[in-house]
């Protein structure tokens, strides 16, 4: 099979209905100070474009290597856009990261699969100003090169955490820690260790501990009544904290229950609140159904489907949807945050505010995408690896128009 390319902006994605009444004009944003000072924004409704007059995301390529060449895609686990629009993925089977010129293009190989200098087993990358860093939660090491492949150094950091990494605009590299909770205690959240590119630990954002209070569990006992084995997983569609790193410095996340997003440097404080109005929508019980009956089919391979019924149970699931999904910002600082679409699995939807908090408006991606990982911001768009109708791995990159012809 060849190389798949398009032309730049040969596919132009509109915006798709958000949900509810078109928006007839567009709203501004009010702005009050909470106690302490932190400035809270709230927009009623898009400020910036609504459904009708709406932003575009614009193709621009797309491409997946041909079969048995260098540049076939595998197995990606993880991908990062440096200023240049050069596409970093990591591979796996074997581990290796290649590096793509804008249009699709291989341009190199670096790093490989071992456990030895410049080699590693699974990766979460991040590039930025001339900086390659990737950390390996399998061999609790994190490594960087320069963008060119030359291998600089690599430390021992932190273990167990499957998430993606950052570097911020000084060069700070943000690594996802695991810190045993004391027994009894409130835990305080999820550790990002902040790492000097010379493997320095600076300091350690953390991201607040909320949790839903509810999961489901299931378990299993031997013969002689002592526990086999156990499990728990989220209930589907309950609210949750969620957050992301912000390409500056420090971090945004907001509790799903509600359309309230907070951006903070540390974690502990605030350096503002936004959000916009929203009314929860409903989900039909066929749509239950069928996420309940999802969530099932797995677990019951290992701990029998009669046991998994008894624990994950349809009256459990919440009967409207949360606010949000999750969280990305990109580089020009826009906060692109991800709602859920019960009706329309096609396609993916978000509500993109500025880096002052005001909601511009909804874009919508019209193909399906992972609900996590695989995606890279750029200032002015995306790069994500979705899936042909083949089932190939396939790079597209996506840039965001605005009515106003500004990015």
């Amino acid at each position: 099979m060849w190389a798949i390319r398009h032309p730049p902006a040969l596919l132009v994605f509109l915006l798709a209905a958000c949900g509810g009444a078109e928006a007839s004009s567009l709203a501004q944003a009010v702005t009050d100070t909470l106690p302490g000072g932190i400035p809270r924004v709230t927009s009623p409704a898009p400020t910036a474009w609504t459904d009708s007059t709406g932003a575009q995301l614009v193709e621009e390529a797309r491409w997946s290597g041909e079969d048995g060449s260098p540049g076939e895609l595998g197995q990606p686990q993880s991908l990062a856009v440096d200023e240049a629009g050069r596409v970093y993925v990591v591979d796996t089977k074997p581990a290796i990261i290649k590096v793509f010129a804008p249009d699709g293009e291989l341009i190199r190989t670096i790093g490989r699969e071992g456990e030895g200098p410049g080699e590693f087993r699974v990766g979460f990358i991040a590039a930025r100003e001339g900086l390659l860093v990737l950390h390996d939660p399998n061999l609790a090491r994190t490594s960087v090169w320069d963008t060119a492949g030359t291998f600089r150094k690599s430390w021992h950091s932190s273990c167990c955490y499957w998430s993606d990494i950052q570097i911020d605009s000084r060069q700070r590299i943000y690594v996802p820690s695991m810190v045993p909770g004391k027994q009894g205690e409130t835990p305080r959240g999820t550790p990002y260790v902040r790492w000097s590119p010379d493997g320095v630990a600076l300091d350690t954002v953390w991201v607040p501990y909320r949790s839903s209070g509810e999961y489901w569990t299931v378990s299993v006992k031997g013969p002689d009544g002592k526990m086999r084995g156990s499990m728990s997983t989220g209930i589907p569609f309950m609210p949750d904290l969620e957050h992301t790193l912000h390409p500056d410095s420090g971090i945004v996340y907001g509790w799903s229950g509600a359309y309230a997003l907070v951006r903070s440097a540390t974690g502990p404080d605030s350096v503002l609140v936004f959000g916009r109005a929203w009314t929860a929508e409903s989900i039909d019980d066929a749509r239950r159904k069928a996420e309940l009956e999802d969530r099932i089919r797995e677990p019951a391979k290992t701990y029998g489907e009669a046991n998994v019924r008894s624990a994950f149970k349809l009256e459990d699931v919440p009967s409207t949807l949360p606010a949000f999904m999750n969280l990305q910002v990109d580089r020009s600082g826009r906060i692109w945050v991800r709602r859920h679409l019960v009706a329309d699995t096609t396609r993916a939807a978000f509500d993109v505010f500025d880096s002052t908090g005001a909601y511009l408006g909804p874009v919508s991606v019209p193909f399906p995408m992972r609900e996590w990982g695989l995606k890279a911001w750029t200032r002015d768009g995306l790069v994500t690896i979705i899936e042909d109708e083949n089932g190939r791995p396939t790079v597209v990159r996506l840039r965001l128009e605005t009515p106003t012809g500004k990015r």
